[in-house]
């Protein structure tokens, strides 16, 4: 995913306006980075919208969607996220099908490599398992990309890592 489609992608996942300063930080540019790119998404005519509390989607751009049942590790997480996210991969949430709860789902809203060190962050302090040490490892996610071609190759790469994946599941081609 370019730096553009991360842009936009986070103005999709968010439910109000972002500040300039806050794209900047997340995608790990200059505010001024962030002015020039809103410019020329505006000048592909993507509708994006200038608030006094910062910038909003007008419409939604599509994305497309799959999921993805992988079996790993807890020690492998890092590294099956990092090779999402730097595919150019978002990873949307995580879920499982719990034997006694029935489907445990958890929103992750990974694009970037600061959402990933955010999360990990998070992870490293927190005492609770994953939902997939509950599975044996088995859980899903909901990505998203721009094209089924990011994912493609992220699957190969994660396959490439030794990692066990099952079947793919196109949700939909546009979202």
């Amino acid at each position: 995913m370019t730096r553009r489609e991360r842009l936009l992608y986070i103005l999709y996942r968010e439910p109000g306006p972002v500040s300039g300063g806050e794209l900047a930080r997340r995608l790990g540019v200059s505010r001024q980075t962030v002015v020039s790119d809103i410019a020329r998404l505006r000048g592909e005519g993507m509708n994006v919208l200038s608030t006094p509390q910062g910038y909003v989607l007008g419409t939604r751009p599509h994305f497309y969607r799959e999921v993805l049942g992988i079996v790993h590790t807890p020690d492998q997480l890092p590294r099956e996220l990092e090779i999402l996210v730097g595919h150019g991969v978002s990873v949307e949430d995580v879920w499982i099908d719990h034997p006694v709860y029935g489907r445990v789902h958890g929103r992750l809203n990974i694009a970037t490599p600061e959402d990933l060190a955010h999360f990990l962050e998070i992870r490293a302090r927190s005492p609770v398992p994953l939902f997939s040490e509950v599975t044996g490892g088995l859980h899903y996610h909901t990505l998203l990309a721009s094209g089924p071609e990011p994912i493609a190759r992220a699957r190969k790469a994660l396959v490439e890592a030794g990692f066990y994946l099952l079947q793919s599941t196109p949700q939909s081609t546009l979202c």
